[in-house]
């Protein structure tokens, strides 16, 4: 057997690839946390020559090293959750065709399976030839063999046509003609996730009591001019070197490092995901940055915007302000919030004046990031966003996004705009 071409696989990780977003955001849906873990290990070690062992599923997914448990407990444990996702894959494709995800029977792996060939055709026996019928001898005038020439070209014309309109352009080469994505080379990348710092809250110097997001201490730093203007505080907020980032932002992250693996996996390689409290002066001036997450979490890309962008984060967590036109946008993100909740989503591809590229997918809560992510993973919402306003270079665009819980229902944008 000769093996695929390139064209081929790049089409099947392709395939892979979009089912693994719609099976992540199925999952996530669905609140099936430890599932999403487990899907998400098992799809990051699809690509392994050897399948992961159960002990490596324990440690990975459940945090578990096997202290205090027996072998076939742990053995148990995995494949209970194995045989759910099997199912929940099972489920999710019931009455679908085309390509789906699996996971063979006996095996820790997601696998892409495709519909079956068909069936080769087979020649009918052959009958003997009737008779010859005695034919008149005919002459053809030139005016008819024109006719016939014509129509063998008009058919032939239409059956180019035909083959033209069915071709499908491979999901990577679409996303990279976009205007968002064009401008990401093929040099160092970093998809930048935005995290929370934790801070750790004590009543009697000894036991940490709860865990405290604070929006106004983002960092070691932050919180090191907090103790001083309060001290007080000095022996109740320590901190525990702890960040935290949404499952929405995280999930989001992934999308996108999914989406960019399409085009520049050929050429450059894994784009890894950073949190943004590691991201670090010298990865900003050496790398591109993809920020994947909350306004309220932009850490140091937050200077770099600020000196770009025309929307900046307001006087609260849950405010935006486009500065050119004064426009205050407040989202109203509370679970409870009567009648739906309003989120903001706010997408960029940018330059800075010192020449770095970066690529913002962000939004005021999770709702808007995932549905951001989703957009800039589409590469007929892109190309229909920039053609209506007549984008061909550097550009941001900001959508309310109507919602309710999670999920949402409405995406409306507001303004695009070119950046020079």
């Amino acid at each position: 057997m000769n093996p695929p071409q390139s064209d081929e696989v790049s089409a099947s990780a392709d395939s892979f690839a979009e089912e693994v977003i719609k099976v992540r955001a199925e999952l996530t849906n669905a609140r099936s946390a430890t599932l999403l873990q487990l899907f998400n290990f098992l799809v990051e070690r699809s690509q392994d020559e050897r399948a992961p062992k159960e002990i490596e599923i324990a440690l990975a997914v459940f945090g578990r090293d096997g202290a205090g448990d027996t072998a076939a407990s742990l053995d148990s444990g995995v494949r209970v959750y194995v045989h759910r996702l099997r199912k929940r894959l099972g489920d999710f494709y019931a009455g679908k065709t085309g390509a789906k995800l699996e996971i063979p029977k006996g095996e820790y792996r997601i696998i892409l399976v495709t519909p079956a060939e068909a069936v080769p055709f087979e020649q009918p026996t052959e009958e003997p030839a009737p008779p010859p019928v005695p034919q008149r001898a005919a002459t053809l005038s030139f005016a008819s063999l024109l006719a016939i020439l014509l129509v063998l070209i008009s058919g032939s014309f239409g059956l180019w046509l035909l083959w033209s309109s069915v071709r499908v352009e491979p999901l990577g080469h679409k996303l990279r003609a976009t205007a968002f994505w064009q401008p990401l080379g093929t040099g160092p990348a970093h998809v930048v996730v935005g995290d929370t710092f934790l801070i750790g809250e004590t009543e009697d110097q000894r036991d940490i009591q709860r865990m405290v997001l604070e929006p106004g201490i983002r960092s070691r730093e932050n919180l090191g001019s907090y103790l001083q203007t309060h001290p007080e505080a000095f022996y109740r907020l320590y901190d525990l070197d702890l960040n935290f980032a949404p499952v929405g932002t995280t999930v989001a992250a992934w999308d996108v490092q999914n989406a960019i693996g399409r085009f520049r996996a050929n050429s450059s390689g894994h784009v890894p995901l950073i949190p943004a409290s590691k991201l670090g002066a010298e990865m900003l001036d050496n790398a591109n940055i993809i920020y994947v997450g909350r306004f309220a979490n932009l850490g140091r890309v937050a200077p770099l915007l600020a000196q770009i962008s025309g929307i900046q984060p307001g006087e609260a967590y849950n405010v935006l302000t486009d500065l050119p036109s004064g426009k205050r946008f407040v989202a109203t993100i509370d679970p409870g919030q009567p009648g739906g909740q309003v989120d903001y989503g706010y997408i960029a591809s940018l330059v800075t004046p010192l020449g770095q590229r970066i690529f913002i997918v962000a939004g005021i809560g999770d709702t808007a990031v995932r549905n951001m992510a989703a957009l800039v993973g589409n590469p007929e919402q892109l190309r229909s966003l920039e053609a209506d306003a007549g984008i061909h270079g550097n550009y941001e665009a900001l959508f309310e996004i109507k919602a309710t819980g999670d999920l949402a229902l409405s995406r409306s944008s507001l303004l695009v705009r070119s950046i020079r």
